[in-house]
């Protein structure tokens, strides 16, 4: 009898484990890769799941869903812009026709005239209404446009006045923060798709910036125009996914 009901439960064992094994198991690498591919034909997109997919293996993917959208997708390196001599960072894309970007950029302050030099970061949002396809790969990105808030570590500069100086003195006015906007155009350089190894596209981009004591300085002093208060910015960004 037991025997018996050894055989039994081995036979049910082996037929669970053929039954599984040719369904895929939600934990492998190749999966993963599978079900957050944004490019292909739809039977490997992120959104098809297979008819004997079970509740496990769909929460899965879709907790992988949601982590996967904080892995940057492009790499930034920008020049001036009122964060820094240099500034390197990460971005993300995202919208419908990724026409939205978030970057974070750590940018370095040479010392001029000051003691020391002074490392920096800004936080950028970007907006790209539109993209026009030229050929061979080229397209052309007519507007960018967008904010951005950046700040320069060190003790000389402070978020509330400090109280050496009268009440209202500097009213509403941050040495340790900047609001920043800018318009400008980029050109981008698609790779072929049987080229690719590291990025997805190279982009070559410009911007025109101000900032909020700028401006302030523009409203108090009649004297200056617009050309005194904004700056040109370079920069490129390499998509890498």
């Amino acid at each position: 009898m037991r025997a018996l009901i050894f055989s039994i439960l081995t036979l049910v064992s082996i037929g669970a484990f053929a039954q599984t094994e040719h369904r895929e198991d939600s934990l492998k690498q190749e999966d993963t890769q599978k079900f957050l591919s944004k490019e292909g034909d739809e039977e490997h997109g992120i959104y098809v799941h297979q008819s004997d997919s079970t509740d496990y293996d769909l929460r899965v993917r879709k907790y992988r869903k949601h982590w996967a959208g904080l892995i940057p997708t492009q790499f930034i390196v920008q020049n001036a812009g009122n964060m820094g001599y240099i500034s390197l960072g990460m971005g993300w894309n995202y919208g419908e026709h990724n026409q939205w970007e978030t970057n974070l950029l750590f940018g370095f302050l040479p010392k001029y005239r000051s003691t020391r030099g002074k490392p920096t970061m800004t936080i950028k949002q970007n907006y790209i209404p539109w993209s026009i396809y030229l050929k061979e790969g080229w397209s052309l990105e007519p507007l960018s446009c967008g904010v951005y808030f950046n700040t320069v570590f060190g003790d000389e500069f402070w978020g509330r006045q400090p109280e050496r100086y009268p009440h209202k003195y500097y009213e509403m006015l941050s040495t340790k923060l900047r609001a920043n906007i800018f318009l400008g155009q980029r050109v981008t350089k698609i790779v072929p798709y049987n080229k690719r190894k590291t990025i997805k596209s190279i982009t070559a981009f410009y911007e025109i910036s101000t900032c909020d004591l700028y401006l302030r300085s523009m409203i108090v002093d009649k004297h200056l125009n617009i050309w005194d208060i904004v700056g040109l910015s370079l920069g490129l960004k390499l998509q890498l996914l």
